[in-house]
C-alpha cells in the first residue's frame, strides 16, 4: 500500500477537495481499493464521505486513524488489501503531521499560486524536508491567465518539485464536494474530471518512479 499525506499549514488551499477527488480518481482508474482518512479535527473529508455513503456510493472507503497508533493502523490497512491511503491533515505543520510524514510514501502539498501562500509555505517546508520523504507541490484553485501561476510554479521548482497538472478554480469542485460527490460522477467527461484524472496519473507515475 502507498500512503499519500496531503498537507499544507495554510487553510483554504483546497487540501480536502484535492484529497477526495484524487482518491476517487484512483478508484476510477482501477487502482483501488483506495482508503481516505482525515486527521483534521474539522473532519471535512470525513463529512464528505458520510454524505457520499448516504448517496449509496461505497468507494473510496474511509477509515479513521488513531493518533496513538498511526503506524499500526496504516499497516493494518495495507494487510487488509488497500492499494492507496490518502490522509487529509489539519491546516498546520506540527508534531502530528511530523508523525504522518514518517509514514508517507509521498507528501502532496496543494498550494494556491499567490504570494501569501508561498510565504506561508516557507514556515512549514523545513519540517517537510526533515522527513526525508518525497514531496510534490500541486497548484490548486488556479485561475486562468493569472500572472502568479507561472511565477509560483517557478518558485516551487526552486524549492522542490511541482506537478505539471493544475487544479483550476472550478465551481464543480465545491458543488460536488458539498454533496459527497466529485466531478468524476457529475460530469465524467468534463474538463474538471479530465484534469483530476491527469493529476492522479502524474502522481501515480511519480510514486512508481520512486520505487524503480
Amino acid at each position: 500500500m502507498k500512503t499519500i499525506v496531503v498537507a499544507n499549514q495554510k487553510g483554504g488551499s483546497g487540501k480536502s477537495t484535492a484529497t477526495v477527488h484524487l482518491a476517487a480518481a484512483a478508484e476510477a482508474a482501477g487502482d483501488g481499493p483506495v482508503v481516505i482518512s482525515d486527521t483534521d479535527p474539522q473532519g471535512t473529508a470525513a463529512d464528505w464521505f458520510n454524505q457520499r455513503k448516504q448517496s449509496g456510493i461505497e468507494t473510496p472507503r474511509y477509515s479513521a486513524l488513531s493518533l496513538d497508533d498511526l503506524a499500526g493502523k496504516v499497516r493494518a490497512l495495507g494487510r487488509a488489501g488497500a492499494s492507496y491511503l490518502f490522509i487529509d491533515t489539519a491546516p498546520s505543520i506540527g508534531a502530528v503531521n511530523a508523525d504522518l510524514f514518517a509514514l508517507a510514501d509521498l507528501i502532496l502539498i496543494p498550494l494556491n499560486p499567490t504570494p501569501a501562500d508561498l510565504r506561508a509555505l516557507v514556515k512549514g517546508l523545513p519540517l517537510i524536508r526533515e522527513s526525508k520523504k518525497p514531496f510534490q507541490f500541486v497548484l490548486t484553485r488556479v485561475r486562468p491567465k493569472l500572472r502568479n501561476n507561472d511565477g509560483a510554479a517557478m518558485a516551487l521548482d526552486a524549492l522542490g518539485l511541482v506537478l505539471s497538472t493544475r487544479m483550476h478554480e472550478r465551481v464543480i469542485y465545491a458543488e460536488t464536494f458539498a454533496h459527497g460527490k466529485t466531478a468524476l460522477e457529475t460530469e465524467a467527461k468534463g474538463i474538471a474530471a479530465q484534469e483530476i484524472m491527469a493529476l492522479w496519473v502524474e502522481i501515480r507515475e511519480k510514486l512508481e518512479s520512486e520505487n524503480s
